[in-house]
């Protein structure tokens, strides 16, 4: 039952899963349109001959990281760059697209739907089987965003600041090192490790996320063990959407 006022939260899409997913499509459209918007922006005043610290920049540092934009040197090339952001703004209407026909035209509650599959994706706050399961898709989903990124370092190639150009990096999958530098990994200073560390959670969170679809609440379910996850954990979704 709301116990808040209509102005807190999603305190309108409590018990409306579609409304509630709707929302969820408006917000990923807009991070996905001003991300877009944002780096055409950033294009049409980059300055190559000016430290790219010096200049105000959000978007493309960001795909420097990753070696788009700039060749095998670190010479400023461009190649790519508006590529990502129209397609960033193609996604945010498609975002937008399903977030309106979440909010028009599909039923008010994914439990009224007749898709059965989509039916399994309904908000019972207080049934923990429906925590776990969507929990697990959202971990597989975390999982396979890891493996892209570490695929894409291994082929493609990120960027160095040690030597600073852009190079291809190989996962180094030792356990022994991830085990090490669960608490120290801001000091980390090999990118092979780095790599290592997004490879073992792509497999712990693709296994764990299976785990959760294919099982039901182990254990009691308390507010200390399960109980009020879901909110928390589209919490952090959301989170992590706006940082990414």
């Amino acid at each position: 039952d709301v116990t808040y006022g209509w102005w807190a939260g999603n305190a309108f899409v409590t018990n409306r899963s579609g409304r509630f997913i709707a929302s969820h499509a408006a917000h990923t459209g807009l991070i996905s349109l001003a991300a877009g918007a944002n780096t055409l922006f950033e294009f049409s005043r980059f300055d190559p001959s000016v430290p790219m610290g010096n200049q105000d920049l959000v978007s493309i540092p960001h795909l420097a990281a990753i070696g788009i934009g700039f060749d095998e040197a670190g010479v400023w090339t461009g190649a790519g760059v508006v590529t990502i952001a129209i397609l960033h703004l193609i996604l945010s209407m498609v975002y937008g697209a399903g977030g309106l026909l979440h909010a028009i035209k599909f039923p008010e509650k994914i439990e009224d739907s007749e898709v059965k599959q989509a039916q399994k994706f309904k908000l019972e706050w207080d049934n923990p089987d429906n925590h776990t399961f969507i929990l697990g898709h959202h971990l597989i989903f975390f999982g396979v965003a890891n493996i892209w990124f570490v695929e894409w370092a291994r082929v493609h190639g990120i960027y160095d600041p040690a030597i600073e150009a852009i190079r291809q990096v190989n996962y180094n999958l030792d356990l022994t090192q991830i085990w090490n530098h669960q608490f120290d990994f801001i000091q980390i200073d090999s990118l092979e490790d780095v790599m290592g560390g997004h490879a073992f959670l792509a497999f712990f969170q693709i296994g764990g996320g299976a785990f959760h679809i294919a099982t039901k609440q182990i254990g009691t379910y308390t507010k200390f063990k399960g109980a009020e996850l879901l909110s928390a954990e589209a919490i952090l979704s959301w989170s992590l959407a706006g940082i990414g």
